[in-house]
C-alpha cells in the first residue's frame, strides 16, 4: 500500500473523487463504502478520514463536483438557446430543464446522490456548497426576471423553486418510469420525449399565470 506521502493532498482528494465517480458510473452509492473507496485509491481509510474529516463529506465533495457539472451544462444550454432570436425565455428554461433530465438519466446515480445524501443533524451544510445550489436557482431567476421585470426578487426565487421542483418530480418518475403516460412504447427515449413535453406544459401554463398575476404583458413567453 502506498506511504502517504506518495501523493499530495490535492491529488489525494482527486483520486477519491474520480474513486467514487468511476464506482456510480454503474452502480449506486448504497453500495459504496469509505473502506471500498480507500481500496480502490489504494490507502488506508485513515487517511480519507484525515483529508476529508469524514466519509459524509468526502460523499459531500464528489457532490459539489456534480452540481458544478450541472450548472455548467444548465447554463450552455440557456446560452445556446438564447442564440435563436426566435427562441423565448420558456424555450430557453425548457431547454435547460431538458438539459436536467439528460443529465439525471445518464449520470443516475451520481445524480440521485445528490438527494439521498444527509449529513448529521449537528453538521450544517457547508458555506461552498450552500453557494453552489444557490448559483443553480440564479440562473432560473435570472431568466425569470428577463421574462418579468416587474417581478419582485422573492417572486423570482419562490417561481425558480416551483420550477426545480416541477421539473425535478417529472426527471424522478422518468427514471423510475413512473411517468403513466398513454403510450405503448416504454423505451428510455419514449420517457424522455414523454418528460420534455411534460415540462412544456409545466413552463407554459405556470409561467402564463405568473405572468398574469405580476402584471406583465407576457411578449417574452
Amino acid at each position: 500500500m502506498p506511504r502517504r506521502q506518495d501523493h499530495t493532498a490535492q491529488e489525494l482528494t482527486e483520486m477519491a473523487i474520480q474513486a467514487v465517480a468511476a464506482h456510480l458510473q454503474s452502480a449506486p452509492a448504497s453500495q459504496l463504502s469509505l473502506r471500498k473507496v480507500a481500496r480502490d485509491i489504494g490507502y488506508s481509510p485513515g487517511t480519507l478520514i484525515n483529508l476529508f474529516g469524514s466519509y459524509d463529506l468526502l460523499l459531500l465533495a464528489f457532490n459539489a463536483r456534480t452540481l458544478d457539472a450541472i450548472q455548467h451544462q444548465l447554463l450552455s444550454a440557456i446560452q445556446q438557446a438564447a442564440k435563436n432570436s426566435s427562441n423565448s425565455v420558456i424555450d430557453q428554461l425548457a431547454a435547460a430543464a431538458g438539459c436536467y433530465c439528460d443529465y439525471a438519466r445518464s449520470h443516475q446515480h451520481a445524480w440521485r446522490l445528490l438527494f439521498e445524501h444527509r449529513l448529521a443533524d449537528d453538521h450544517p451544510l457547508p458555506d461552498w456548497q450552500a453557494q453552489r445550489i444557490a448559483t443553480l436557482f440564479t440562473l432560473i431567476e435570472d431568466s425569470l426576471r428577463r421574462l418579468n421585470p416587474q417581478a419582485s426578487s422573492t417572486a423570482c426565487q419562490t417561481a425558480a423553486r416551483v420550477i426545480w421542483s416541477g421539473v425535478h418530480g417529472i426527471a424522478t418518475l422518468m427514471l423510475d418510469n413512473k411517468l403513466f403516460m398513454a403510450s405503448a412504447d416504454q423505451s428510455p427515449g419514449s420517457a424522455a420525449n414523454h418528460s420534455a413535453q411534460l415540462i412544456r406544459s409545466l413552463l407554459q401554463h405556470y409561467l402564463t399565470d405568473w405572468c398574469q398575476h405580476h402584471q406583465t404583458d407576457g411578449s417574452e413567453l
